[in-house]
């Protein structure tokens, strides 16, 4: 069972789910406390943004937000200036994939896995002692309060 610190007793009555299946579930605080290295994920990776944000539907709503808003500005005709056209454009089109990218989000996002990450992000920061704990077997702490000494308010 591994951990640090006290002995820990998990609840047998649980659901038996892998940790790599809890991962893609919202789960409580108490629970990512056992092992916050489970949940957390690397906010610069390329590949965690894109399945987080919800991978190709979503890219495909960002596109055509963005191809939406440069056909509404280009219908109402162009200015004269070559830098202004170009600064309008741009704007425009980060406009619509900014909305593209927010609506897909909505729709195909996974907001569990964002909302776990972040929630162990916050976890190893505030109490770095998190990071040395190795707890497997996750589905046996739910609903069990952790018995950290460092989780403790003092």
């Amino acid at each position: 069972m591994g951990g640090h610190g006290p002995h820990l007793a998990g609840n047998e009555n649980n659901m038996k789910e892998s940790d790599s299946e809890m991962q893609g579930k919202i789960q409580r605080a108490e629970l990512v406390k056992y092992n916050p290295q489970n949940f957390h994920l690397a906010f610069w990776d390329a590949g965690n943004m894109y399945s987080i944000l919800g991978g190709a539907p979503t890219m495909v709503c960002g596109a055509l937000g963005a191809a939406t808003s440069f056909g509404y500005y280009a219908a109402g005709g162009s200015a004269r200036n070559f830098y202004a056209n170009n600064m309008k454009v741009t704007g425009r089109l980060m406009f619509g994939l900014s909305l593209g990218l927010a609506l897909g989000f909505n729709k195909f996002g996974d907001r569990q896995r964002l909302h776990n990450a972040y929630l162990a992000e916050r976890l190893r920061r505030r109490y770095p002692e998190s990071m040395d704990l190795q707890t497997s077997d996750l589905w046996q702490f739910k609903g069990v309060q952790a018995p950290h000494e460092f989780y403790q308010w003092k």
